[in-house]
C-alpha cells in the first residue's frame, strides 16, 4: 500500500511527518511518498521557493524508513492539480494509490478540479484532529452517493498536533525559535538560506 501526502510544505513541520508517521502505522502501509505541490491552486503563492521546500523535505525525511519524496510536481512546474498528478501516477504504476488530505481540504473538495476524477483515481485517507468527521462522512456521501465508507474512503481520527507552517514562517519572521516546531536540519537550512525572514 502507497499513500501519496501533497501540500505546499511551506515548510515542512514535526506535524506533517507526525501525522505521516500515524497513518502509515494504523493503515500499515509499505511508503508515504511526500509531494511537494509547483503552485498549489488554492493558495495565492509560496513563501519559499519550490526548490527550498522540496530540499527541505528532503533533508526532513531522509532517516524515516518508508518515507519518500517525490519531484514530480516540482518539475513539472505550473498549477499542481491533484487530479493531474493522479493520472500520471495512475499511469506509470498501473495502480490506485491512497491520498492522504486534512479534513478541511475534504470539505472544499467543491472548489478543486475535477474532484470525481479524484476519488475514481484514488482510495481517500482523511485525517482529522478537530472533530470534523462526521461532516466529512456526510460531505463525501452527499456529492460522491456512490463511494463506500471503508472501500472507497478512510476516516481516521488522529492526534492533535498544534504546529502549522503559518505559525512556523510568522515566528521566524518575528526572529522567535521555531525549535522542535520543524527538524533540526530544517532549521539549519531555513537559517542558512534567510527563508522566511521578509
Amino acid at each position: 500500500m502507497l499513500i501519496l501526502f501533497g501540500g505546499s510544505f511551506d515548510p515542512v513541520h514535526v506535524g506533517h511527518i507526525l501525522i505521516a508517521r500515524d497513518v502509515k502505522e494504523k493503515l500499515g502501509a509499505s511508503k508515504v511518498v511526500f509531494m511537494p505541490a509547483y503552485h498549489a491552486p488554492l493558495k495565492e503563492g509560496h513563501s519559499a521557493p519550490p526548490e527550498d521546500r522540496l530540499r527541505m523535505l528532503e533533508i526532513a525525511l531522509q532517516d524515516e524508513d518508508g518515507f519518500e519524496v517525490s519531484d514530480y510536481e516540482i518539475r513539472r512546474g505550473g498549477i499542481s492539480y491533484t487530479v493531474d498528478t493522479l493520472e500520471w501516477f495512475s499511469e506509470k504504476f498501473g495502480s490506485k494509490p491512497y491520498l492522504l488530505l486534512g479534513s478541511d481540504s475534504v470539505l472544499r473538495f467543491h472548489l478543486w478540479r475535477e474532484p470525481e476524477r479524484v476519488v475514481q483515481l484514488s482510495k481517500l485517507v482523511v485525517v482529522d484532529r478537530g472533530g470534523k468527521l462526521d461532516s466529512v462522512r456526510s460531505y463525501l456521501k452527499e456529492r460522491f452517493p456512490h463511494l463506500e465508507e471503508e472501500k472507497d474512503f478512510i476516516l481516521l481520527r488522529i492526534r492533535r498536533i498544534d504546529v502549522s507552517a503559518t505559525e512556523v514562517r510568522k515566528r521566524i519572521k518575528e526572529g522567535l525559535s521555531i525549535y522542535c516546531m520543524v527538524p533540526d536540519k530544517v532549521r539549519e537550512y531555513i537559517k542558512e538560506k534567510g527563508l522566511y525572514r521578509d
